[in-house]
C-alpha cells in the first residue's frame, strides 16, 4: 500500500495542468483579439483558474477530513462538502456573467471565464495518463541471470 502516491502529489499535478491550460488560453486569446481585450480573456479565464486550484485544495481537505470521521457521517459529510463546491462554481459563474455587463470586459470575459472553468474537468481526465504508471508495480531490484539456460 506504501508503494501508491499520495494526494498531494495528484493536487501539484492536476494545479500544475490548469496552470499549463491558463496559459494556452491566455495565449489563444492574445493571438486571436490581437488587442486589449486578449488581456480582458486572459483575465476571465485567471479568475476561474483559481477558482478551480481553490476547489482542488478544498477536495483534497474534504477527503482527509472524511478519512477521519466516522464512515456513515462521511458520505454526508463529502456530499455537502461537494454541494458548497458546486454553489462556489455557480457564485463565480454568476459573477463573471455581471463583470461581463460592465462594457470595458464585456463578451471576452465571459468567454474566458467559462474557458477557465473548463481547465479542471480536462486536468482530471488528464490524470489518466499518470495512473498506469503509478499504479504499476514497484521493481526495485536489478535484472539477474538466474535461472537463464545458457547451455546450446
Amino acid at each position: 500500500m506504501d508503494n501508491y502516491p499520495t494526494m498531494d502529489l495528484y493536487v501539484a499535478r492536476i494545479i500544475r495542468i490548469i496552470g499549463i491550460l491558463f496559459i494556452c488560453i491566455s495565449a489563444g486569446g492574445f493571438i486571436y483579439f490581437r488587442s486589449p481585450e486578449g488581456a480582458i480573456l486572459a483575465a476571465g479565464a485567471a479568475i476561474t483558474c483559481i477558482h478551480n486550484g481553490l476547489k482542488i485544495f478544498w477536495l483534497k481537505n474534504s477527503v482527509e477530513r472524511a478519512t477521519q470521521i466516522d464512515p456513515n457521517l462521511s458520505v454526508n459529510y463529502i456530499r455537502g462538502q461537494g454541494m458548497l463546491r458546486m454553489l462556489f462554481t455557480i457564485a463565480v459563474l454568476v459573477g463573471a456573467g455581471f463583470l461581463s455587463g460592465i462594457e470595458a470586459l464585456g463578451m471576452p470575459f465571459l468567454v474566458g471565464a467559462i474557458a477557465g472553468l473548463l481547465t479542471q474537468p480536462i486536468a482530471n481526465y488528464s490524470m489518466a495518463f499518470f495512473a498506469k504508471k503509478d499504479y504499476a508495480p514497484q521493481n526495485n531490484s536489478e535484472p539477474t541471470d538466474e535461472g537463464v539456460n545458457t547451455d546450446v
